[in-house]
Order: structure tokens, then sequence, then C-alpha cells
């Protein structure tokens, strides 16, 4: 019997397209070191993988969704 998964893996590649940015940052976003919430991400051997659909990247996507704009002061 196959096991389904709800997600699909992508590499970091196909991450930015879905999130039209740059690979670049998806790498830099996933790397703890670099952000205080870094984007989900699991490795098989040296590569970077991402669960697209999964419970855990819909969440950091709705946090980051919440973050979108800054106020300058005295703006409304």
């Amino acid at each position: 019997m196959a096991i389904g998964f709800e997600f699909e893996v992508l590499d970091s590649s196909e991450l930015a397209q879905r999130l039209k940015v740059k690979e670049s940052w998806v790498v830099e976003q996933s790397k703890c070191s670099r952000s205080s919430d870094p984007i989900p991400v699991f490795r098989l051997g040296k590569h970077r993988r991402y669960r697209w659909g999964s419970p855990e990247l819909n969440d950091w996507l709705d946090r980051r969704a919440g973050h979108t704009t800054t106020r300058k002061a005295g703006s409304k």
C-alpha cells in the first residue's frame, strides 16, 4: 500500500518560484542563524527541501503575511 503525502516536496528554486522571490532569499530565510523565524526546512543529505502545503509551511506563511508592512512614525 502506497503512502500518500498531503504536500509536495520542493527544492529552494521551486519554492522561490512559488513565492516569487529569489532563490538566495529562500536559502537565507531557511537558516536559523539568519532569521528569527526561518522557513521550515528539512535536509536530504546536503540538500534543503521544503514541504509545500504542510501545516508548518502554511503557519510560517500566515505569520509572514502579518508582517508585510511596517508603519512609519506618525502615519495612520
